[in-house]
């Protein structure tokens, strides 16, 4: 029915359910079935309220995947690497970096526009570390959105392992 409120408990119940999963059984084995089955709340209904399984897991995880407080070292070098790797952390959380692409390309659009909300607030992390420690004359808009449109190319698109020393090697300056 158009117009019709969610119930809080239920969602709340269908997001909690979907986080679970994923944590239990990977991604790849969450079902709508089995979210509907875990948090009491009707199949048909949770497809009323998201078209697939990737849109409520996205859901259940958003809040789980931003960057906590920008790390302060006490280096721009430490501080930057901190906050590549905790992004490589946000996105292998659950599992490999197939659990992202699954999620972003089932649900075309959406999906994308999913992974760039995801991923703005720690592109203006990397962009406050650089101009409150670097150089004012770096373009630090361009070199943080290469950073992490390296990290996302590798993990997510390439499913390539990223380690510390990838990081270390992209910020040397």
């Amino acid at each position: 029915m158009p117009g019709r409120k969610r119930d809080p408990r239920a969602q709340a119940a269908a997001l909690a359910a979907a986080e679970e999963l994923l944590n239990e059984v990977g991604y790849h084995r969450v079902t709508m079935e089995r979210i509907a089955e875990r948090s009491g709340v009707a199949k048909m209904t949770l497809y009323r309220w998201w078209p697939n399984k990737a849109a409520i897991v996205t859901d259940a995880v958003r809040g789980k995947l931003a960057p906590a407080e920008l790390p302060d070292t006490g280096s721009l070098e430490g501080d930057l690497l901190a906050q590549l790797e905790a992004l490589l952390g946000a996105l292998t959380r659950y599992g490999d970096a197939s659990v992202v692409a699954g999620a972003m390309s089932s649900r075309g659009e959406a999906g994308r526009a999913d992974l760039r909300d995801i991923l703005h607030p720690w592109f203006e992390g990397l962009v406050t570390i650089l101009e409150r420690r670097g150089d004012p004359s770096l373009p630090v808009t361009l070199i943080a959105q290469s950073w992490v449109g390296y990290v996302v190319y590798r993990v997510v698109f390439l499913q390539e392992e990223v380690t510390r020393e990838d990081l270390s090697r992209l910020i040397a300056r």
